[in-house]
């Protein structure tokens, strides 16, 4: 029981990590769901929660924040916080939102670079030729140093992986995004081009940029069919930055082209597989699509320095409180 005086806040934490015992003061009341169910089981605890750190999979939407009567801070763990929560209805109540910049640059990159060896070797199209046997893929894949690789976007993640793309030898590096940096050009000898000429030119196309009105569907069928008919894509931002109907239509009409998605339009408990699936991606072949659940920054000591400064920025606006 909280001793005479003491004022208790709840906290809600959502994520499929551990919390250490000592990550808040007494005078919080921790309510940890490491793997949300769905909605429902959110809701019933979410009104007299004053803070909530979101790292689970679950959107925030207007119905959600309805029942959230006592919110105050929300901290989303990591970036793209429209992705997770309805922004403009939450500031409207009054929420005050944060996110947690920048910690997941090296988790994301590693991933990406793990995932263009993955695919270029045609893993997941081995792994499926094995189960369904008749097929035994032992295509040579290209070096990572001979690939032509464009970036789309160049943010934090955009910098440190065109950074490790040229420390691993790789000459043929090109990015776009809507501001250049010349100092970062000149450094690492990076070319710079229009979006229309990068899809066209490059082997890899990596998409490391912020969801927005002026992103959304920014693949559509007018820049995916100038892409090389053998290219790949690492969709490694909001997936509605491409175009579904648009991607599909590529990739059935160019079966020697493939596409990675971390994410998905339908996360979590909307998506029903491949048999429900609205946009007819998920029961595409191995060889032209694959889908990772929100995978690139789930390193584990990058989640716990994510939330290590979740933590302490509820504990700085709890002590912002007291002291009004």
């Amino acid at each position: 029981m909280p001793g005479r005086g003491l004022v208790v806040r709840k906290v809600l934490i959502t994520g499929d990590f551990d919390v250490p015992p000592d990550a808040f003061p007494q005078d919080f009341e921790l309510i940890h769901i490491r793997r949300p169910r769905d909605l429902q089981q959110i809701i019933e605890v979410l009104p007299d929660v004053e803070d909530y750190i979101l790292g689970g999979p679950e959107y925030l939407s207007a119905t959600v924040i309805d029942a959230a009567r006592d919110l105050e801070n929300l901290v989303v763990m990591g970036t793209g916080t429209s992705s997770f929560v309805d922004v403009a209805y939450a500031s409207e109540r009054g929420i005050r939102i944060f996110n947690t910049p920048h910690l997941n640059v090296g988790a994301v990159v590693e991933f990406t670079l793990a995932m263009i060896t993955v695919c270029t070797a045609r893993v997941f199209e081995s792994i499926a030729g094995v189960k369904q046997g008749g097929q035994w893929l032992q295509t040579p894949r290209p070096a990572l140093s001979s690939l032509k690789i464009g970036i789309v976007g160049l943010g934090a993640i955009g910098k440190a992986l065109a950074r490790q793309l040229k420390q691993r030898g790789c000459e043929q590096v090109c990015y776009w995004s809507r501001s250049r940096d010349l100092p970062l050009e000149a450094s690492l000898e990076l070319e710079y081009k229009s979006l229309e000429s990068l899809v066209s030119e490059v082997d890899v196309v990596c998409i490391h940029m912020t969801y927005s009105e002026q992103t959304h569907s920014l693949f559509d069928s007018g820049l995916l069919n100038r892409l090389r008919p053998d290219a790949t894509i690492f969709n490694l931002s909001n997936p509605k930055i491409i175009c579904p109907v648009a991607l599909r239509t590529f990739l059935v009409t160019h079966p020697d082209a493939f596409c990675l998605i971390d994410g998905y339009y339908h996360e979590w408990v909307e998506n029903r597989g491949e048999a429900e699936d609205p946009f007819g991606l998920l029961s595409l072949p191995a060889r032209n699509l694959a889908v990772t659940s929100h995978l690139a920054a789930q390193e584990q000591q990058v989640v716990a320095e994510i939330f290590a400064q979740a933590t302490a920025r509820v504990c700085q606006l709890a002590a912002q409180e007291v002291a009004l």
